[in-house]
């Protein structure tokens, strides 16, 4: 265990981080959102939290991220809250490998309560990240399993025209803003088939 050391305070201070590790998260409000993800996720920050109505978000985003590094942020995260909707941008900076991203996308749904909904975006990248389109089929065909699950469709977006991407992953704010409805509309809407704890 890592110790800071205040001035004069040092038993007390230890005593307190024991008994705050020692609690159990908070349980969140039906309506607040946590969003883990990338730079696409950064880029939406912007626009999300308006879109949402009067729901908490609490935002855990950094460029550059990896599905992997997500995921540690997902847990620090959910150390202090268990959010009722997680949005989730993340994909976009790992390999081209489905098994692994397919084993990552189910370790992700199993550290959240079988209550919470995820919503996670599709991957549109250009070719010198490498392919992408199998990692979108490993997303969809999860969807069709887990009810949890809802998948927006942002290479849809993105290749019907609908978003332009200047440097072939990243959107203009207009791109963001039409990426960010797209999120809240799935949170608003919540899960399609709804699982419930008791």
């Amino acid at each position: 265990m890592h110790v800071v050391r205040l001035s004069g305070c040092l038993a007390f201070t230890v005593l307190l981080v024991l008994l705050a590790a020692a609690a159990p998260p908070a349980r969140a409000a039906d309506g607040d959102v946590l969003v883990v993800g990338d730079s696409l996720a950064v880029g939406t920050e912007p626009y999300l939290a308006p879109l949402l109505g009067n729901r908490n978000l609490v935002s855990d985003v950094r460029n550059g991220i990896t599905t992997p590094q997500g995921m540690r942020l997902l847990r620090m995260s959910l150390r202090t809250v268990v959010p009722k909707t997680v949005v989730i941008s993340l994909g976009t900076n790992d390999g081209g490998d489905p098994a692994r991203f397919a084993d990552r996308l189910r370790r992700t749904m199993a550290l959240l309560p079988l209550d919470t909904c995820v919503v996670w975006s599709t991957i549109i990248r250009p070719a010198r990240k490498g392919p992408y389109r199998a990692l979108n089929r490993v997303l969809h065909k999860l969807k069709k399993r887990e009810p949890r699950l809802v998948v927006i469709d942002w290479e849809h977006a993105v290749t019907g025209g609908a978003v332009s991407l200047p440097d072939g992953l990243h959107a203009d704010p207009a791109g963001y803003r039409y990426r960010s409805t797209m999120i809240a509309d799935a949170v608003n809407a919540g899960c399609p088939a709804s699982v419930s704890t008791g």
